[in-house]
């Protein structure tokens, strides 16, 4: 296995190599080095009196080396796998059993006098030595830094790993003990696809680099994609020794890769335009819906400016709108524009603009929905709506007065009973009539601008109040604090009123609860009435928010309420308590307006 604990030794040099001259005698030394700066060498001299300086290869003689061999070990020491070779002289009259006691120090032995080609040839040796130390010193701790996992494999046997980094172990979670002489297969699990992996073995078989996408499993269980990539290393021959493996977590890559595809997927089959523009204007991207409204193939429309498709008028305002968003901090805005289509009619869009999410303004993404029939149908049903309250309550008032004059000049009972009926149920109509003319701004779930902060407090208390005049028969009982203010819509007076009326027509005398108060970020109203109480099918109509054939109510009153509290935000509850029911709305709480006084 390679050692990866190379903990000092400088990068690879272009400078000549630096050669320690540790000889005795002066002559031998200025001869020896006379013959090293021959071959280009950088030669240095130390006679073992002073700190030894940085060298490559250290030659020395017996009478030197025993005072410098703890400097030199100490040296090999800090530079840990890097070599440092020493080649030891020995003079005309050593034996080659002077340099046993330093075998274990040296890394070669020469006896002088010698030739200057086997004295060059030697030194060649351990510099070449020295360097290649270096480098695979440099390359052990090149894939310890490496940012990816890489692990050395037997070719053999069970392919067992020899060698893991640290970025493989930060990965997969696991200590190196657990791994090494393990074959890689432990990273496999039950969501590990058979391909891929009968892939990489077809791969070992023939010896060949392969590169899969693999499902794998952290020590923790946690699932992660591991882009795997493995390399065959020949010895002699050409038979592979070793496998070489890297593995990179593309883990959000692949999530976020699918999710895209999701929203392309979203996109394209998408009922409204939506396309995006570069700076210019032109398209970049468009699904199938921006095809069908130009008529025109994608290839036609992409590059073209966005004119061509939807008309110039509808290019200024989208235009003023990217100005807008690039010169602020807002992401998206929302504009109407009337468009033709490819048959010429005109059609009103309303686009939402937003910017392309990239460090600079590079261009929008627009959605535009045709709302030509929305408005159209708004427009129809207001005109009908009005329509019908004006002559209802019109024909109304008629069909009263017409019954009053039966009433007083009919001297038969059975027909002073008939138009006695028929005069109730008109002012039950003209009743239903006047309440829904009274709540028409509570029906648009839209209408943001009419709900704001409200002293709900004190519009309780101003309808209480006027809800006791006029029901003399019921009792109430108010716990309302002095002020609490909430958004709500402004048609929450009203909606207390009626809510109020109907508590107090639940019965001959009825005892009316009120009841108010703050609850962390809400504001809780309660109405509750002992009179006669609604149907279940009633309560779960108005509890659900919708009705059908088979559970629907009888008036509008309630309905009207719950849709105020929907539009401020908030919620509506009501329940049967035997005898009698209970209302519930929750309004979200607001600060007191500046400068505002609180009632007392």
């Amino acid at each position: 296995m390679i050692d990866a604990s190379f903990p000092g030794g400088g990068p690879l040099r272009n400078k000549s190599p630096r050669v320690l001259l540790c000889i005795a005698n002066p002559r031998d030394r200025e001869l020896l080095a006379e013959q090293l700066r021959e071959t280009e060498l950088d030669v240095r001299t130390a006679d073992g009196t002073e700190p030894l300086p940085k060298f490559d290869l250290c030659v020395a003689d017996t009478t030197t080396f025993p005072s410098i061999a703890d400097s030199i070990a100490e040296r090999r020491a800090e530079l840990g796998s890097v070599r440092l070779p020493v080649l030891l002289v020995l003079g005309p009259n050593d034996s080659e059993q002077a340099a046993e006691p330093y075998w274990d120090n040296i890394d070669d032995v020469l006896s002088v006098p010698t030739s200057k080609r086997v004295f060059r040839h030697r030194v060649s040796a351990l510099l070449r030595s020295r360097t290649q130390s270096e480098q695979l010193a440099l390359f052990a701790r090149a894939m310890d830094d490496a940012k990816a996992g890489i692990s050395i494999a037997d070719a053999g046997g069970d392919q067992e790993l020899r060698y893991v980094n640290d970025a493989f172990l930060e990965i997969t979670g696991y200590d190196r003990s657990e791994v090494l002489g393990r074959n890689c297969r432990f990273l496999q699990g039950p969501g590990t696809e058979t391909e891929p992996v009968r892939e990489v073995r077809r791969a070992i078989d023939e010896q060949r680099p392969v590169s899969v996408l693999l499902r794998n499993y952290r020590k923790n269980g946690e699932l992660f994609w591991n882009d795997l990539e493995i390399s065959p290393v020949y010895g002699e021959g050409d038979t592979a020794t070793h496998f070489v493996g890297f593995q990179e977590d593309v883990t959000e890559r692949v999530e976020r890769t699918r999710l895209l595809r999701r929203y392309e997927e979203i996109v394209t089959a998408a009922g409204d335009p939506i396309y995006a523009l570069d700076e210019r204007l032109h398209f970049t991207l468009l699904n199938d819906a921006t095809e069908k409204f130009a008529e025109r193939p994608e290839d036609e429309i992409l590059g073209a400016h966005v004119s061509s498709v939807f008309g110039t008028d509808h290019a200024e305002v989208l235009s003023a709108a990217a100005l807008n968003l690039a010169d602020s901090d807002t992401d998206q805005m929302s504009v109407g524009t009337v468009v033709e289509n490819a048959d010429g009619r005109p059609r009103r869009f309303q686009t939402t603009v937003g910017v392309l999410p990239t460090e600079t303004f590079e261009g929008v993404v627009c959605v535009s929905r045709d709302i030509t029939e929305d408005r159209e149908r708004e427009s129809r049903i207001s005109v009908l709506d009005r329509v019908l309250r004006h002559n209802l309550r019109n024909k109304l008032l008629v069909m009263l007065a017409q019954a009053e004059q039966i009433q007083w000049h009919s001297e038969d009972e059975r027909v002073t009973d008939a138009a006695s009926t028929i005069e109730q149920a008109g002012e039950d109509l003209l009743e239903l009539a006047e309440t829904a003319r009274k709540f028409t701004d509570t029906v648009d779930p839209g209408g943001d601008e009419l709900t704001g902060p409200i002293d709900i407090a004190d519009r309780t208390i101003r309808a209480v109040a006027e809800t006791r005049m006029e029901f003399e028969n019921a009792t109430f009982s108010v716990d309302v604090p002095d002020s609490l203010w909430a958004i709500a819509h402004n048609s929450f007076e009203l909606a207390m009123t009626e809510l109020l009326e109907r508590a107090a027509e639940a019965g001959d005398t009825v005892e009316v609860t009120v009841s108010m108060a703050a609850d962390d970020d809400r504001a809780v109203v309660r109405v509750s009435h002992d009179g006669e109480g609604l149907s279940e099918v009633e309560l779960a109509a108005l509890n659900e928010g919708t009705e059908s054939d088979l559970q629907h109510t009888t008036g509008l009153g309630l309905w009207f309420i719950r849709w105020m509290a929907v539009n401020s935000g908030g919620t509506f509850d009501i329940a049967d308590t035997d005898p009698g029911t209970v209302v519930k709305l929750t309004l979200p709480l607001a600060d007191v307006p500046p400068g505002t006084t609180t009632r007392t």
